[in-house]
């Protein structure tokens, strides 16, 4: 299409318009677009140094020699490397026909044109995908309310504690950021944002989870609290979804503080060191919902809205 287009304005070197096009294409539409943009600037930069070197030393081998080793040097101070070939290609049509002329220049600036806005017209046809992120959230999730339920069963376990799951959640949490990126890349018009919160958010909240993990292996024994703790796990695990706010679990924490407060002392050093490991994942537990209404707290109005949009999607 791009070389149809160049060949039916006449241009010279019309073929070179559809390797343009080939070299704009990126990954997402923002992508393509900045390259487009630092590319024009780059063909400028090397009209002019061209016409420097080849009216110093003429159109020879040593002017093109010239030309592409004080290029090159721009593209790699500036970090436009993918410019050099791109650039280099219509460079060499003025060393060629051994002329640069105001209505030559026209013509490799319109080959350029012609070239990148093509490129820019096929990545729009890219779609957004935001259901890619929807779906990463459910399993995220999903992951989550079983890592809570294990943990519960871990506190309630009188013999040996198997190992909570993270290694999944970790890595859905990264799949999700890098889809996060190429959406947002490819987003022109939306504010997407909010996922990129919610990701990070998510991934503090297994920060959390990774030190009561570490704290679960030092509960030796199962003091009569544990069991209002895996009750109260199990208890965030059933409601654990996007739309919490976790205004009312933290309600509940407060109140199962006042139970612990009130409790007996311990009659052993053993419970005492049980108690302390379990006040100290119940606190864990605490942050990781704190974290949860700081996220839903901090929304933009027009996020809020976003959110209970979909909210209402997915309803």
């Amino acid at each position: 299409m791009a070389i149809a287009l160049a060949m039916a304005m006449g241009l010279a070197y019309p073929t070179s318009a559809g390797i343009i096009t080939l070299l704009s294409l990126q990954e997402t539409k923002k992508a393509t677009l900045r390259v487009a943009c630092q590319r024009l600037l780059a063909f400028l930069a090397a009209v002019l140094i061209a016409y420097t070197a080849f009216a110093i030393l003429g159109y020879t081998l040593w002017g093109l020699g010239a030309y592409l080793l004080l290029f090159v040097a721009l593209c790699q101070q500036f970090s436009i490397t993918g410019a050099i070939a791109m650039c280099s290609v219509l460079i060499t049509h003025f060393w060629a026909e051994g002329y640069m002329s105001l209505a030559f220049v026209e013509n490799e600036l319109l080959l350029l044109l012609i070239g990148a806005g093509m490129g820019i017209l096929l990545n729009l046809f890219l779609p957004v995908q935001v259901q890619l992120i929807r779906q990463a959230q459910r399993e995220i999730e999903e992951i989550n309310r079983r890592i809570l339920t294990a943990i519960a069963d871990g506190i309630e376990a009188k013999g040996p504690k198997e190992l909570v799951d993270l290694p999944p959640l970790e890595q859905r949490l990264a799949q999700a950021r890098k889809q996060e990126q190429q959406i947002e890349g490819n987003a022109l018009t939306l504010d997407l944002s909010y996922y990129k919160e919610y990701i990070d958010m998510r991934g503090n909240q297994l920060l959390v989870l990774q030190r009561i993990q570490r704290a679960l292996w030092r509960l030796e024994s199962v003091p009569p609290q544990a069991e209002l703790l895996a009750a109260f796990l199990r208890k965030i695990a059933c409601s654990f979804r996007e739309s919490n706010n976790a205004v009312r679990l933290l309600a509940s924490a407060a109140e199962l503080r006042s139970l612990f407060q009130s409790s007996a002392l311990p009659q052993s050093r053993e419970e005492f060191e049980a108690r302390a490991t379990l006040l100290y994942i119940f606190n864990e537990v605490e942050h990781f919902l704190l974290l949860k209404y700081t996220f839903a707290k901090s929304l933009t109005q027009e996020q809020r809205k976003h959110y209970w949009n979909e909210q209402a999607a997915r309803q």
